[in-house]
């Protein structure tokens, strides 16, 4: 068999490392999560102690209709390791007691996330194992790597393979389906049957090197999913050990074992050192691309946590296409968030096929000048109630002709863009529409158009229908930056268009002084306010921070004593270490902490609690006010991101955070726009990426001209 050491990784490569004391202790390794995708909606997810307490902790799930409709398939593989006389089990159960068992978790010596690659190093006896996993992409597979580091004797190890068969949102904690393993040529099969919480079977593939399997069907009931509990959900699961993989390793020597959706996986032994090496160069790849090989760890990080997020998504014609999931374990793909993500996550990593792909993909899918909300999980309908995601495609899109200099791109996409315009001027769904005064409006009753999305019992917890501030801002640089690209000379030049958005731009900005509130010294969050009349101007006097949106923004004018004034107001109330709270503490309806159950949680949600994508505009809206304050505020971001990556969700960066210190990581722990934000303006500040190639190549026309 191979062997594969750790020091071989690439150079270029950042490792985040954690002691034993940190990675197999019970209450802090639970904490810290990691992550490895497909490319295809297919994930694997876990703590660095392998105790599961989510219900979307597994080694497997499974997208059925790619990248959704994901299924939990193999919960986990518990290694039984002999050396000698002695005999441990590395997998670690808690259960509805809390008592752990078994107790793996006790022989971790050390955990490494090697670029996006989870590696573990365990004592057992006198013997050095280490474990990495690596997701196949093309066979959709999760391959287990085996190093025998040092020992002195071969090791003896049964892998036991469990499945389960159900919706990822759900548990099944009295399943009682069988499965059928059938040991195949080169491998085995397992097919898991259609039951109450997956409509149709599904197959599995398993190989190992040098292994031999052993059918099995052996239930495991009602383990505890500790987080779920303390979110106020279902906390109880169960899980089938279907099979059992028997390898010997030798001392200095690798093994592998793959199980994933493909038969291709048994065509051939699978080897641990082609495996390990080929995602190597994948991810060294990724970092050459974003020319970011010399970029500090951090940035490095994120360049590669982005990846994750970039899945197959056929388009409406039946062609490929891309899309972003917005969060790993539990959304879809929002248009907000991709196209929000888009410039970090796809732009700032030299992405731009995949760019204009994503683009293109939604676009197809736009409905009365409205692109959909997000692409639903349990059905092929898109939802289509976000006012704010047109304007944000067009912004993205306008920044793809930017990055790519590609004009045939963009004559093709720009009636599309040009639709959503019309359809905002004429009006559209949900009270959408351009005002008298220029000013975007948008509400109906029981909707939230914004971002600021969550709704109790049918009741929307932050009202802000009406005109608020980042519609109009959003749209202002929507038509500006539009208008730029369709008057450069290329085949999508077209004067006249670009003329009549700066028209509609222009209006709006005419109004836009409507926002500033001089006793606050801020913008107002919302004007003509109509969810409350009674609090109409309260709720709009709440210092929230969607005037980053207008603080942000390229095309957006404002006079420079109002922008020094709000940014300090941002920085001295909202501002914390690595995200932005959405309402300022001592603010009726504040909430310090993201907690409880879910009620609790959506009351909090956008009353208080941090979003690090905010800092991404934040960031941005400083360096346009004065680059040098930006710059500084960036390194001091740099240093906070090199915690963070260490904790929460490894090597990405979390949704939302406790608005009260010590600001701990709360919900989705890997969020496309909070890594694509944070990506876009740390590189920008640091002169790197698309942004600094579009400054040198604007200041080279300048002299030119």
């Amino acid at each position: 068999m191979d062997g594969i050491r750790a020091h071989t990784t690439d150079d270029s490569l950042p490792t985040l490392a954690l002691s034993r004391h940190v990675a197999g202790e019970a209450a802090e390794g639970t904490r810290r999560e990691w992550l490895v995708t497909s490319g295809f909606g297919d994930y694997a997810l876990g703590t660095t102690s392998f105790i599961a307490t989510r219900r979307y902790h597994g080694l497997l799930l499974g997208a059925t209709r790619p990248p959704i409709g994901r299924r939990m398939l193999v919960p986990f593989v518990d290694e039984d390791v002999t050396i000698g006389a002695h005999r441990m089990t590395l997998g670690a159960r808690r259960w509805s007691d809390g008592s752990i068992d078994p107790d793996g978790h006790r022989a971790i010596a050390g955990f490494a996330l090697e670029g996006t690659t989870p590696s573990w190093t365990y004592e057992i006896g006198s013997a050095r194992l280490e474990k990495r996993l690596v997701m196949l992409r093309e066979q959709r597979a999760i391959a287990i790597l085996w190093t025998l580091v040092d020992a002195p004797e071969p090791i003896s190890l049964d892998a036991r393979i469990f499945v389960e068969h159900r919706g990822q949102h759900q548990l099944d904690p009295d399943a009682s389906w069988m499965p059928e393993t059938t040991p195949i040529e080169g491998g085995a099969r397992i097919a898991l049957p259609a039951n109450r919480f997956a409509a149709t079977s599904t197959e599995l593939f398993v190989a190992g090197t040098g292994a031999a399997f052993t059918p099995v069907c052996n239930w495991w009931r009602r383990h505890l999913l500790a987080e779920e509990r303390a979110r106020g959900y279902d906390s109880l699961g169960s899980a089938c050990h279907a099979l059992t993989a028997s390898l010997t390793i030798n001392p200095g020597s690798s093994a592998a074992l793959v199980i994933g959706l493909s038969p291709e996986i048994v065509r051939s032994v699978p080897h641990a050192s082609p495996i390990l090496a080929a995602e190597r160069a994948r991810q060294s790849a990724l970092l050459s691309r974003a020319n970011a090989e010399h970029s500090p760890a951090e940035l490095r990080s994120l360049v590669l946590a982005s990846d994750a997020f970039i899945v197959a998504r056929r388009r409406a014609d039946g062609r490929e296409g891309r899309s972003i999931i917005a969060g790993f374990p539990w959304f879809e793909d929002w248009g907000r968030d991709a196209m929000l993500a888009l410039p970090g996550v796809l732009l700032q990593t030299g992405r731009l096929d995949d760019a204009k792909s994503v683009v293109e993909t939604f676009l197809d899918h736009v409905k009365d000048g409205l692109l959909p909300n997000r692409f639903p999980d349990e059905s092929s309908e898109p939802e289509y109630h976000a006012a704010d995601a047109p304007l944000l495609a067009i912004i993205a899109a306008t920044d793809v002709f930017r990055a790519s200099r590609d004009g045939s791109w963009l004559a093709r996409v720009a009636p599309a863009l040009r639709g959503i315009v019309e359809h905002f001027i004429a009006g559209t769904q949900h009270g959408i529409a351009i005002d008298a005064d220029g000013l975007v409006r948008a509400g109906e009753g029981g909707f939230q158009l914004t971002w600021m999305d969550a709704k109790v019992n049918g009741t929307v917890v932050t009202p802000r229908a009406g005109k608020p501030i980042e519609l109009s801002a959003l749209w202002i640089e929507a038509l500006m930056g539009l208008a730029a690209a369709l008057s450069e000379d290329s085949p999508a030049k077209d004067e006249a268009t670009a003329a009549w958005l700066r028209s509609h731009a222009e209006r709006t900005q005419s109004s836009f002084a409507r926002y500033w509130n001089p006793e606050t010294q801020a913008f107002r969050d919302v004007v003509d306010c109509t969810d409350t009349p009674d609090d109409a101007a309260a709720i709009g006097d709440l210092l929230r921070p969607n005037q980053l949106f207008a603080l942000a923004a390229e095309h957006v004018a404002m006079d420079r004593d109002w922008r020094t004034r709000a940014l300090a107001r941002i920085g001295a109330q909202l501002a914390t270490p690595l995200a932005v709270r959405t309402l300022a503490p001592g603010s009726l309806g504040y909430r310090g902490r993201y907690e409880g159950d879910q009620r609790s949680r959506d009351f909090a949600y956008h009353n208080g609690t941090a979003w690090p994508f905010l800092t991404g505009l934040r960031l941005r809206a400083e360096l346009r006010a004065d680059r040098a304050r930006g710059e500084r505020l960036a390194q001091l971001a740099l240093s906070d991101l090199s915690g963070q990556l260490r904790d929460g969700g490894m090597g990405s960066i979390a949704e939302i955070a406790d608005a009260d210190a010590p600001h701990e990581a709360r919900g989705c722990p890997m969020q496309a726009w909070s890594v694509g934000c944070l990506l876009d303006a740390l590189r920008t500040a640091r002169g790197e990426g698309f942004r600094a190639a579009l400054s040198a190549d604007d200041a080279h026309r300048s002299s030119s001209t």
